[in-house]
């Protein structure tokens, strides 16, 4: 069975015409983003308006643990994201860059919020997007995970059929971990 990227399902879905396309790579519409994500209230004054903005109407976010100078790693990635209670959260594989930091220590991470394509190496539109600052965790509590996961499924409905099975089966099977990223003001 061949495996597709998100981005590959929101594409081939608008090809076909399931999804309108307009814009952007991926753009709100294609996700299906009509009612903004309802962020928790605690958010709001911790972080600038246009941060809070950018969570409850963005897709995606960008994601570079921090070495201890500082400075983002060269792995960065765009990424699938949903905010419950005061945590950012994002499913990824166990074996990723960001997994691997937020393990062994490298829990410091810059987040840009926005979708401005595929990160590919040399890529810096992101870094014109709105960003903060957050502390990485693995998220293991059962009623947490349920929740992210849930609220995938709300934020991402048509791309869920594809890959909500396969988050629930790689988190049952240790192939992939939820974390749970604590956000700062920039």
């Amino acid at each position: 069975m061949r495996h597709y990227t998100r981005r590959q399902v929101v594409l081939s879905l608008a090809a076909l015409g399931f999804t309108p396309l307009t814009g952007l790579a991926a753009d709100k519409t294609a996700l299906d983003l009509s009612n903004k994500q309802r962020l928790p209230g605690a958010l709001s004054p911790a972080l600038s308006p246009d941060i809070v903005q950018a969570l409850s109407e963005s897709p995606l976010v960008y994601l570079s643990p921090l070495h201890h100078n500082g400075n983002p790693s060269r792995c960065q990635a765009e990424i699938w994201f949903v905010m419950v209670q005061d945590a950012l959260l994002v499913c990824t594989d166990s074996k990723s860059w960001r997994a691997r930091a937020a393990a062994t220590g490298r829990q410091q991470t810059q987040i840009w919020v926005g979708d401005v394509g595929v990160w590919e190496p040399g890529f810096d539109q992101h870094l014109k997007l709105p960003s903060l600052r957050a502390t990485a965790r693995i998220e293991r509590a059962p009623e947490a995970v349920d929740a992210a996961l849930e609220a995938f499924g709300d934020k991402y409905p048509i791309q869920w059929l594809l890959w909500g099975n396969r988050f629930r089966r790689g988190l049952a099977d240790g192939s992939r971990v939820m974390l749970a990223y604590q956000l700062s003001p920039a």
